[in-house]
């Protein structure tokens, strides 16, 4: 039967509170900065485009959104080649159009016909929101592994002793497309260690029969 152990010390209370104060702060700035509308820009000069990301507050490219180059040259932002491109990356990063949106020439654009800049509204997604969930909630629980002991070692990354006495590290990265989970092994855990580098149940796989940790 495994045992997890979330650490010792006086001082675990106190860290438990500095991570949740952390991830509050985190969580308010992911909202603050989180995408309301989205521009495509269009250079006059080289026919690049990119796609800028604008905040409830009009900050364009807040942080941690930086614009998103888009292939290909294009006569201005509102033809149909560039609008599917951003329409794409807007998928990847998990938004989609705000209900009744539609592209057109950003406010300040001066030549509506063939505008440098087009804009539009955005909402985020189920998953973009059910990732944040992850991102600042509660840590998975691990379920027990018989012959597996494991020990928090910070967020999202716990220590594993199995039966032969070896130690691994597995690792939890939430991301849109499904959570990552690694296995690491070796000295100073710094060896990936394959399968296990996608999903929980084969991360646990490797840990429960460690012969298949090479």
């Amino acid at each position: 039967m495994s045992k997890i152990s979330n650490g010792s010390g006086r001082n675990q209370p106190d860290r438990t509170l500095l991570e949740e104060r952390k991830l509050e702060l985190c969580r308010a700035s992911e909202e603050r900065h989180r995408p309301v509308a989205v521009q495509v820009y269009v250079s006059p000069i080289t026919s690049g485009a990119a796609l800028r990301w604008v905040n409830a507050e009009g900050c364009v490219n807040p942080s941690l959104w930086k614009p998103a180059a888009l292939d290909g040259s294009h006569a201005h932002a509102l033809r149909e080649e560039v609008l599917n491109l951003a329409g794409a990356v807007l998928a990847q990063r998990g938004f989609t159009y705000a209900r009744g949106a539609y592209w057109q020439p950003a406010p300040a654009e001066r030549d509506i016909a063939r505008p440098t800049t087009s804009e539009v509204a955005v909402v985020p997604t189920r998953a973009y929101l059910d990732l944040q969930m992850r991102r600042f909630g509660p840590a998975p629980e691990i379920p027990e592994v018989p012959g597996v002991t494991f020990e928090t070692t910070q967020r999202g990354q716990w220590k594993a002793t199995v039966r032969d006495g070896r130690s691994f590290l597995l690792t939890w990265t939430p991301q849109l497309e499904g959570d990552r989970w690694i296995v690491w092994g070796g000295e100073q855990h710094s060896n990936l260690i394959r399968p296990a580098t996608t999903s929980l149940d084969k991360a646990l796989f490797v840990l429960r029969h460690p012969s298949h940790a090479r």
